[in-house]
């Protein structure tokens, strides 16, 4: 444990740090509670052994000061005082202590409280582990909930969740908003050539060249579901959009996937519909759909290209 001394007397303080030690424990020492105070504010002890006369800020109101400063962050504080009065156990109970230890200190006493509060050390740091270890598995459960396991792109949910926001924004500022959806072409023959593995292996390709075209920390690259991606363009006109889209389309050609089925080149290649809100829909659910119908276009065009609506 790491434990705090806080006595205005050195002898005391060599006292109890002497016992603390011998139990193997490291030891900070302060001689007032204004410093004692100044340490909470950015460090967190195991275990206070509080003085109470102490000249200035006295080892009660040091107390209440500390328990506000670390408010759910709890840890024990032994008073450490010749008055065992009611009133004093009272006050110093109330002020937020949680034993006392009679002056003169009897060594053997201390020794045996301290090992009493080793109990409840060891109690919060398996508390905290048990606590670290759920902040990891809420973290695991969201990334599951908001991503897709294959690609790592947002998932649908994802998607729907942003589109919702992005749309309030836009709205509320005036601003354009793009949706882009973006659809493997041939992708059916590609899986029944190669097999499904090889099928996984090109959508998360296809997914990381998306996933690298998406510049701005506001734009969403998702995996929308089975073959088919979106993209969420903030703050994008029709025209920005396309240009973009080309990119898109272009990054995936690249890749030069070898589809020996597909009808338009030898490669994996994407077929890509925009559409902008510029005020004339009622919900983001809007765009989509426009973007779905310039999507279908492309695919009637030829595929392997882009088309606005």
């Amino acid at each position: 444990m790491q434990v705090l001394i806080v006595d205005d007397s050195k002898l005391i303080r060599m006292l109890v740090a002497e016992c603390i030690t011998d139990l193997g424990h490291e030891i900070i020492h302060m001689e007032n509670g204004v410093d004692a105070v100044e340490y909470i504010k950015s460090h967190s002890p195991d275990l206070i052994m509080m003085d109470v006369e102490m000249p200035g800020l006295n080892g009660f109101e040091t107390t209440r000061q500390i328990r506000v400063i670390k408010g759910d962050d709890w840890f024990p504080i032994i008073f450490l005082s010749a008055k065992v009065d009611e009133a004093s156990y009272e006050e110093g109970i109330l002020a937020g202590g949680d034993a006392y230890l009679e002056k003169p200190i009897e060594p053997w006493r201390l020794q045996l409280q301290i090992k009493a509060m080793e109990r409840i050390y060891v109690m919060r740091q398996k508390l905290k582990t048990a606590q670290e270890e759920l902040m990891l598995i809420n973290e695991k459960y969201r990334k599951l909930s908001l991503f897709d396991e294959l690609t790592g792109l947002a998932n649908r949910r994802n998607f729907d969740q942003t589109l919702g926001r992005e749309f309030k924004l836009a709205k509320r500022d005036k601003n354009p908003l793009s949706v882009v959806l973006c659809d493997i072409d041939f992708f059916k023959i590609y899986n029944d050539t190669y097999g499904h593995q090889a099928g996984d292996d090109c959508l998360a390709k296809v997914a990381e060249a998306l996933g690298k075209s998406s510049n701005r920390p506001t734009d969403l690259a998702c995996r929308y579901g089975g073959e088919e991606f979106t993209f969420i363009l903030p703050n994008t006109d029709l025209s920005g959009a396309q240009k973009f889209s080309e990119k898109v389309r272009l990054a995936v050609s690249d890749l030069e996937i070898m589809h020996e089925g597909s009808k338009v080149l030898p490669f994996v290649s994407l077929s890509l519909g925009v559409a902008t809100y510029n005020g004339q829909f009622s919900s983001g659910e809007g765009i989509t759909k426009q973007a779905d119908a310039a999507l279908y276009k492309a695919k009637e065009n030829g595929r392997n290209r882009v088309e606005v609506s």
